[in-house]
């Protein structure tokens, strides 16, 4: 009869054995993955292009009395670097300014143009233009030259030809002046000058006539150094055209604060 109690035990072992709870089982640790190295972002170019200013002005009959075309520097990506917008805003401003100022000459053509029919004289439409040319551009700094032509002054012996310039921080914007140019303002003039003596005398210009008609404005940077330059009609006669005197960078380099030189 022990048979039974036995068998009884044997089941209760294999019942306690089904309901025991299952041994944990490892679980493996993921490779680890690797993340891409970050791209390197390209600096980004600066990118000239043109902005125009171009407009004809009619008299009440619909003759062109005047035809303006100014094109003046523009920068295509200027949204990308306050100091690119600034200096884009600057000859956008510039071309508005002329703009402006043309309109009111119009006014001047048009009664030109009527005394002229009055008259039974020709009439010869007034014209203004201005292009442009980089002279030199590095990584903190440009050059720009602007040649502004105009045969709007009535009974003149000849059309006006004139330079102008800037030269910009291109990491500010900012438009640099002459002395800015210099670490001691006082000491670079004086060596300009000094210069520029020196390269006038064999032309026959005196020192006293270089410094009296030196304008700060009217400078320009190049590959081959400072340019300082003059207008038709104020150092020389108007026959003699614009004056250029280029200073090289090695006679100004000891006082020179800005890098023109590119690296």
């Amino acid at each position: 009869m022990r048979a039974r109690p036995l068998l009884l035990a044997s089941v209760l072992v294999l019942a306690l054995a089904a309901c025991a709870p299952a041994e944990p089982q490892a679980t493996p640790t993921p490779a680890p993955v690797e993340s891409p190295a970050p791209e390197e972002t390209a600096p980004l170019e600066l990118v000239w292009t043109d902005q125009t200013f171009a407009k004809d002005f009619t008299a009440d009959d619909g003759t062109v009395v005047m035809s303006v075309d100014y094109v003046f520097p523009d920068i295509e990506n200027a949204s990308a670097v306050p100091a690119w917008q600034k200096i884009q805003d600057y000859y956008a401003a510039e071309g508005m300014a002329y703009l402006s100022d043309a309109a009111e000459l119009a006014g001047y053509a048009a009664g030109d143009y009527e005394v002229a029919q009055a008259m039974g004289e020709d009439f010869l439409p007034y014209g203004e233009s201005m292009s442009y040319r980089l002279t030199l551009q590095t990584e903190s700094l440009v050059s720009i030259v602007r040649s502004y032509y105009a045969n709007s002054v009535t009974g003149a012996a000849h059309p006006s030809n004139f330079q102008f310039s800037e030269t910009f921080d291109l990491t500010t914007g900012e438009k640099l002046t002459l002395t800015d140019c210099f670490a001691d303002p006082d000491a670079g003039r004086t060596r300009v000058l000094d210069l520029l003596e020196q390269k006038g005398t064999d032309a026959g210009y005196s020192r006293e006539a270089l410094e009296s008609e030196l304008n700060d404005a009217y400078f320009y940077l190049s590959d081959q150094g400072l340019v300082i330059y003059y207008q038709p009609d104020t150092l020389a006669p108007y026959a003699a055209g614009l004056l250029e005197f280029t200073l090289p960078y090695a006679d100004l380099q000891d006082l020179l604060a800005v890098s023109p030189i590119p690296s």
